[in-house]
C-alpha cells in the first residue's frame, strides 16, 4: 500500500475525532454572522484572528516541546510545577501584550472592547490543561473536558445568539469567554494545587530554557498568520467593510478545511516514523494532492452553494454572495498547495529540522506581506485573495527546491 493511502486513512480518522467541536463552532458562526451582519462579521473575524495570534504567543511552541521532550514526566513532581508556572506566566504575559496592542492599534476600531475582553480568554482557555491530560494519558479526563466545553459552548452561545439575539461584538466575545470557564475550572480541579504557587530561581531558569528551545516552533506558528489570515488585515486596511465581511466568509471555510489538513500532517508523521525510507516519493505527493483536490473541488466549482449551505443563517444578498463566492473560489486553491507540501513538512519535522522550516515559512510569510500589501494598496479589492496565495506558492516552491537540491526526490 502506498504511504499516501496510509496517510489518508489515519488523517481521516484523526480529523473525524476532532470534527465535533469544530462543527459546533462553525455552526455558531452562522448565527454570529446573522446577528452582526456582513460588515460587522468581518470585524469579528479580524478580532478572532488577533486572538489566535496572541494564543500562539501564549503557547510559544511549548505544547510541542512538552509533548516531545517530557511525555508522562510532565505530570509529576517539580517538572509539572515548573511547566504549569510557565504556562501561567506565558498566558498572563500574552494577555498584557494583547491589552497593549488593543490600546495602540485598535483604540478607534470597532473591535477595541472585544480585544480587551478576549484578553481574559487567554488566561481562561478551555484547552489550557490539554497538555496535562495528553502527557498523563488521562484520556477520560480529556474527553470530559472536551464534552464539558462542547455543552457549555453550545448552551451559552445558543442563549446569547438565539434567545437574546445579541448583535454587539464585545458581548459575543464575553459570551465566548464565559463558555470556556467550566472546562478551565475542571482542569484546575484536576491539576492545580497550592504548591504550584511556590516560585523559585529554578522556575525562571526553566522558563528561559524553554523559551530558547521553543523559538523555532514559535516562529513557525507566528509566520503562518502571514499567509491566508493576512488577507483579512489587508482587506480591513484598504477595502470596504462589506468586502472585509465577504472575505471573512471565505476565510472561515478555509480555516476549517486547513485545520483538518493539520491532522493529515500528524498522520503523515505517524507513517514516517514507521518507515526508514529517507526519500520523498512524488507518486505519494501526487496521490494525496489528487485526493485533496477532489475533496475540495466543490469549493471552487460550486462556491455559492457551499456558502449558502454552510452559512445557512447568514443574511445573504446577491452582491455579498457573489463577492464571497469569488473569494472562496480563489482561496480554496490554498488547500492544493497545502496538500502538495504536507509530506515535505512532515519530513522536516520528523528529522527535527524545525529551524530550517521556520526560516522557509518566514521567507514565504514576508513575501506574502509585501505582495499582498502592495496589491491592497494599488490594485482592485477583488485581487486581494489571489495575491494572498503568494506565500503558499512560494513556500511550496522553496520546500521542493530544498529536497531536490538534496537529491531526495524519487518517483
Amino acid at each position: 500500500m502506498f504511504q499516501a493511502f496510509r496517510n489518508i486513512k489515519i488523517g481521516v480518522f484523526i480529523a473525524f475525532v476532532n470534527l465535533l467541536i469544530q462543527g459546533i463552532s462553525f455552526f455558531v458562526q452562522n448565527f454570529i454572522a446573522r446577528n452582526l451582519g456582513t460588515a460587522s462579521y468581518g470585524h469579528f473575524g479580524l478580532l478572532q484572528t488577533d486572538y489566535s495570534i496572541f494564543c500562539a504567543i501564549a503557547d510559544f511552541g511549548m505544547t510541542t516541546l512538552i509533548l516531545a521532550f517530557f511525555g508522562s514526566r510532565a505530570t509529576v513532581g517539580s517538572l509539572f510545577r515548573n511547566i504549569l508556572q510557565l504556562r501561567l506566566f506565558a498566558a498572563m504575559g500574552a494577555a498584557l501584550l494583547m491589552i497593549a496592542f488593543a490600546c495602540i492599534f485598535r483604540h478607534d476600531h470597532p473591535i477595541f472592547y472585544g480585544e480587551l475582553i478576549f484578553t481574559l480568554g487567554l488566561v481562561f482557555q478551555h484547552a489550557f490543561f490539554d497538555w496535562y491530560f495528553i502527557c498523563g494519558k488521562f484520556w477520560k479526563r480529556l474527553f470530559v473536558s472536551k464534552l464539558l466545553h462542547t455543552i457549555s459552548y453550545s448552551t451559552v452561545m445558543g442563549i446569547t445568539l438565539l434567545y437574546f439575539r445579541v448583535d454587539r461584538i464585545e458581548l459575543i466575545a464575553l459570551a465566548m469567554v464565559l463558555a470556556a470557564l467550566p472546562a478551565f475550572f475542571y482542569g484546575v480541579t484536576q491539576a492545580f494545587n497550592a504548591k504550584l504557587l511556590k516560585i523559585t530561581r529554578r522556575t525562571f531558569r526553566f522558563i528561559a530554557i524553554m523559551i530558547k528551545a521553543g523559538t523555532p516552533y514559535a516562529i513557525s506558528s507566528f509566520a503562518s498568520f502571514a499567509y491566508l489570515p493576512l488577507g483579512l488585515y489587508v482587506a480591513d486596511k484598504f477595502a470596504s467593510n462589506e468586502f472585509l465581511g465577504c472575505y471573512n466568509f471565505g476565510h472561515k471555510i478555509l480555516l476549517l478545511c486547513s485545520s483538518i489538513m493539520v491532522h493529515f500532517i500528524s498522520s503523515n508523521l505517524i507513517t514516517l516514523h514507521s518507515t526508514h525510507d529517507k526519500d520523498i516519493h512524488l507518486k505519494d505527493i501526487a496521490i494525496f494532492t489528487l485526493f485533496i483536490a477532489v475533496c475540495s473541488s466543490p469549493l471552487w466549482i460550486f462556491p455559492s452553494w457551499i456558502l449558502q449551505i454552510l452559512f445557512f443563517a447568514a443574511n445573504w444578498t446577491e452582491a455579498t454572495l457573489q463577492t464571497s463566492a469569488h473569494i472562496l473560489q480563489i482561496l480554496s486553491f490554498s488547500l492544493i498547495f497545502q496538500a502538495t507540501r504536507t509530506t515535505l513538512i512532515s519530513t522536516l519535522l520528523k528529522e527535527h529540522a524545525t529551524p530550517t522550516y521556520a526560516l522557509m515559512i518566514s521567507v514565504g510569510g514576508i513575501a506574502n506581506i509585501i505582495v499582498c500589501g502592495l496589491a491592497g494598496m494599488y490594485l482592485e479589492n477583488e485581487l486581494i485573495p489571489l495575491f494572498a496565495l503568494t506565500g503558499d506558492f512560494l513556500l511550496t516552491a522553496i520546500l521542493f527546491g530544498y529536497f531536490i537540491r538534496n537529491k531526495r526526490m524519487k518517483w
